[in-house]
C-alpha cells in the first residue's frame, strides 16, 4: 500500500508500505521503475521518474511493530504505559491517544482510590491490558481495510449504509471508525461493536 500526506507547504509525504523482502530486492533504477510502473502506475507521472527512483535508493525502510503484553506491571513498583505496553501500526491514528488515555485512567485511579500504590498498579494493568490489545487489533484491521477492502463496492455499500443508520439511530448504529477516533468509548467496546454489527450485516 502507499499512501500520500499532504504537508502546510503544499508538498506531500509518500509513505510505501510493504515486506521488507521487497524493499531490499528493488535495487537498482530498473528494478525500482518496473516495480511502479506495474503496481503503482499512476504515481510516477505525480512523483516524477527521477525523484522516484532518487527517493527510492537513499531512504532505508524502517519496520513497523505491533506490541501486546500483559500485565503492563512487575512487582509493586514497576508499570509500563504507552507504546513500552502497547506500541502499533500507525493505520488509525490512536497511538499518542491512547498513550495520553493511559495517563488519564492512572491519574483517576491514584485520585479517588486509597490504595496503595502496588494495588492501584495492580488495577490499572487488569483494567487496560483487554482495551491497548484491542485497539493493537484495531490498527492492524484499519491497514486491511486501507490497503484492500475499500477496493470493494461491497465494502463502499456498507459504509454507506453505516452512515445512514448512525444518522437515523446514533444510540443504536455507531460506526467503527466514528467509535474509535470520535468517542470516548473504550476500545474493547469498540471491537465488540464491530464484531456485533458485522452479525447483523
Amino acid at each position: 500500500m502507499m499512501i500520500a500526506l499532504p504537508n502546510k507547504d503544499t508538498s506531500w509525504t509518500v509513505t510505501l508500505f510493504m515486506p521488507l523482502d521487497n524493499f531490499t530486492s528493488l535495487r537498482d533504477e530498473d528494478s525500482i521503475m518496473y516495480f511502479f510502473e506495474n503496481i503503482f502506475p499512476d504515481a510516477v507521472p505525480l512523483i516524477g521518474k527521477n525523484s522516484l527512483v532518487h527517493t527510492f535508493l537513499s531512504t532505508k525502510p524502517s519496520q513497523l511493530i505491533s506490541i501486546k503484553c500483559s500485565p503492563h506491571h512487575f512487582g509493586s513498583k514497576f508499570l509500563i504505559i504507552g507504546d513500552a505496553a502497547h506500541a502499533m501500526v500507525p493505520f488509525y491514528g490512536q497511538g499518542m491517544n491512547s498513550g495520553f488515555e493511559d495517563v488519564s485512567v492512572l491519574s483517576e485511579l491514584l485520585d479517588k482510590n486509597h490504595l496503595e500504590v502496588k494495588e492501584i498498579i495492580k488495577l490499572y494493568s487488569e483494567m487496560r491490558v483487554q482495551n491497548v490489545q484491542a485497539v493493537c487489533d484495531l490498527a492492524m484491521y484499519n491497514y486491511v481495510e486501507m490497503r484492500d477492502l475499500v477496493m470493494r463496492k461491497s465494502f463502499r455499500a456498507r459504509k454507506a449504509v453505516d452512515e445512514v443508520l448512525y444518522k437515523l439511530c446514533p444510540k443504536i448504529w455507531f460506526p467503527l471508525y466514528n467509535s474509535v477516533s470520535f468517542s470516548s468509548l473504550e476500545y474493547r467496546r469498540c471491537l465488540e461493536n464491530k464484531k456485533l454489527q458485522d452479525k447483523r450485516d
